[in-house]
């Protein structure tokens, strides 16, 4: 197999040493002189100071076809430097300090994608991810609590699950502050807006890392954002997802609209959240004849857990429930209100 040529566009000589570190120590590239002309990988460096320069080089370079494919490097946090990056396309895009291991894992899958065969098959196995769809059966029952706290112990696990965690809660989201996220830099607008370039590393570049090991996308954090949203965007970018992650965990919150229902008709597990009172177990069995009229999920498909639940107060019983659900409740969470509501507000699950 021949190598990939790469042209490094670094200013800054630690890091370029660094960067030529990895390229050496992977297979299938050879680094090639600045005035070699097109190269298969263009490797640039974005900074403050001189962004729009840098901008402007990478979009002639790329628009005139003298680099194959591009990774930015950027130790730049200012969201109009993120977003802009990410629209240019990159197939990688590092934050600084590099992390060796996703450069290097990045080279490797370009190199792949690049030596496919003629049906553009990757030789690497697709993951088989399972979706799981968790809603509430009113506002305050803790879904979003149960969500993170699931999507992390299923990263945490020791089978080493590749997780993504998604805040469908389009308006008032709040999976942001249960991981103590601070202005992430992009968000659900950021995939619709884009959904015609949606592919693994754009994605990649969109998802916040966060230091448990999940990768989240938040929902957008204006009220007022304008954006296109709709079945077939959730549908398409689902689809990519499963084949990237073990576990996709979806907030729903207690939408039931379109996207909604486009989620459940996919998603291998659909969870509903409820407290043991009457309001929230009539919730849940309306919640279980729309999906009968619906033809979707099928019963089978559909769990229910019961939140902060206290059998020496509660005057229903888990048995109570499941009478008026007709539905097994398949978890119960120990009622836990003070230290569940201190560790949302220091952003610990």
């Amino acid at each position: 197999m021949t190598n990939q040529s790469v042209i490094l566009k670094i200013t800054d000589r630690a890091i370029h040493m660094e960067i030529e570190e990895i390229i050496f120590s992977t297979d299938g590239y050879t680094i090639a002189p600045d005035n070699s002309g097109r190269c298969d990988l263009l490797i640039c460096e974005i900074t403050n100071e001189n962004a729009e320069q840098h901008f402007n080089f990478i979009e002639k370079t790329m628009y005139s076809g003298m680099a194959g494919s591009l990774f930015l490097v950027s130790a730049a946090t200012e969201p109009n430097i993120l977003i802009q990056a990410l629209k240019i396309g990159p197939k990688g895009f590092f934050q600084l300090p590099l992390k060796h291991d996703d450069v290097r894992s990045a080279l490797l899958k370009l190199r792949t994608d690049g030596s496919a065969g003629k049906d553009g098959i990757n030789s690497t196995p697709a993951k088989e991810g399972t979706i799981i769809y968790i809603i509430g059966s009113k506002g305050g029952v803790g879904t979003t609590t149960i969500t993170v706290n699931l999507a992390t112990e299923l990263v945490s696990s020791q089978a080493r699950n590749t997780v993504a965690l998604i805040d469908m809660n389009l308006l008032f989201g709040d999976i942001p502050i249960f991981l103590d996220i601070q202005s992430p830099p992009f968000d659900w607008a950021e995939i619709a807006r884009n959904i015609a370039r949606l592919d693994s590393n754009f994605l990649m570049g969109t998802l916040f890392k966060h230091p448990s090991g999940l990768n989240v996308l938040p929902s957008p954090t204006g009220i007022f954002e304008s954006f296109a949203s709709g079945p077939d965007i959730i549908t398409k970018l689902l689809a990519l997802m499963k084949t990237m992650f073990d576990y996709i965990v979806i907030d729903g919150g207690q939408d039931l609209g379109e996207m909604s229902k486009a989620i459940m008709k996919i998603a291998d597990r659909v969870v509903i959240v409820t407290l043991l009172n009457l309001p929230c177990l009539i919730n849940v069995k309306r919640l279980r004849d729309a999906f009968l009229r619906l033809g979707y999920p099928s019963d089978d498909r559909v769990s229910v857990i019961a939140n902060r639940v206290n059998k020496k107060t509660s005057n229903i019983s888990v048995e109570d429930a499941e009478r008026t659900t007709k539905k097994k409740i398949t978890w119960t969470v120990p009622n836990d209100f003070q230290n569940t509501m201190d560790a949302i507000n220091m952003g610990k699950t």
